[in-house]
């Protein structure tokens, strides 16, 4: 007997938007610029923002994205769960 798999369809958690995205890089390209530590291994000639490219696509980020509902309340999502895979989102 086969198992069904149903996927996850809640619409607060869909996949980052490229504004998010966006947002993330410029933010953490900016926390650099101004000393903070890299959290990926910097190479030389490496700008902020290159650094805070490989720290995204590196999924090491701490960062929360917060999602407004209509009604006026907020989700709180982790970002490394929005870049999980979508295989990883069956039950």
């Amino acid at each position: 007997m086969k198992s069904s798999k149903i996927k996850i369809t809640d619409p607060y958690r869909q996949p980052l938007t490229r504004y998010e995205k966006a947002r993330i890089i410029a933010g953490k390209a900016l926390q650099l610029s101004l000393g903070a530590f890299p959290l990926v291994e910097v190479k030389p000639g490496d700008t902020p923002i290159d650094i805070a490219i490989r720290e995204f696509e590196a999924g090491v980020l701490p960062i929360i994205i917060r999602r407004k509902k209509p009604d006026g309340t907020y989700v709180d999502i982790p970002l490394k769960e929005l870049l999980r895979p979508i295989e990883e989102e069956v039950v």
